[in-house]
């Protein structure tokens, strides 16, 4: 019974209906535990973040070699914040001013607890041990590609994120080159601009089209065990990181 409890905790939810984060942060007055109730983020959600970053690299014309790059990062994260935001603890109000309102919250902690909802990354693999072991070969069959995550939750760590794709044809890469070199070019009479528009959606598409499998997710406490469940549920920057990682990024 209780292994059977610890496998179910090693899964990853996807189908939460609300989400916590848990900053712990120092101040003048001493250290804090501020904890914040967000409802999931949707492709949607993520999509308007990234067209809110408005990321953007210039060139100036009077300094050839100088590029700055340019992104909204707070406003972006405090955007999306407010639209997930369901309340939140450990800040002290006067006792008029009632319950907790999202525009209340330091936007320095809005883009914090939006930086843990994105907390996701291919699987480490470090140690010396595993560094002296011989390279693994580089499959030219068309057996399932294996791509592992890790992630965390509220400090919760996930460290065995599997996802399984059926190897990409030769269409799927030039896809994935489309999508991922995307840019729009504006000039003007001081400099050259170029916009970098949001890869989201591409990369969603082309995880949809390859996955076959995958472990260590659950969608309501259950594991997730079809391909449809697997597209319907899974997290779109899960999504976004497994599929760089097929192909190489």
């Amino acid at each position: 019974m209780d292994e059977a409890v610890k496998i179910e905790q090693a899964l990853y939810e996807l189908a939460a209906e609300e989400m916590a984060v848990c900053l712990r942060v120092k101040g003048v007055g001493g250290r804090y535990e501020l904890s914040h109730r967000l409802r999931p983020p949707t492709l949607e959600d993520w999509r308007g973040y990234e067209r809110d970053l408005r990321s953007t690299v210039e060139v100036a014309e009077h300094e050839a070699d100088a590029l700055q790059f340019h992104s909204a990062t707070l406003e972006a994260a405090g955007a999306l914040y407010d639209r997930l935001f369901r309340g939140a603890a450990g800040y002290r109000l006067a006792e008029a001013m009632g319950t907790i309102q999202a525009e209340q919250i330091p936007l320095h902690h809005k883009e914090m607890v939006v930086r843990a909802l994105s907390d996701v990354g291919p699987a480490s693999h470090g140690g010396c041990a595993e560094a002296a072991t011989e390279p693994a070969l580089f499959s030219l069959d068309d057996a399932g590609i294996e791509v592992a995550l890790e992630a965390s939750r509220n400090g919760v760590p996930f460290a065995s994120l599997i996802h399984i794709f059926r190897a990409p044809s030769a269409g799927d890469r030039v896809e994935y080159s489309r999508v991922t070199s995307q840019a729009m070019y504006v000039r003007n009479s001081h400099s050259l601009k170029t916009i970098l528009p949001s890869r989201l959606p591409g990369l969603v598409a082309l995880y949809d089209r390859l996955i076959e499998q995958v472990r260590g997710y659950a969608a309501g406490g259950a594991p997730l065990a079809d391909r449809a469940a697997i597209v319907r549920q899974m997290d779109p920057l899960h999504k976004k990181v497994a599929v760089q990682l097929l192909f190489g990024d």
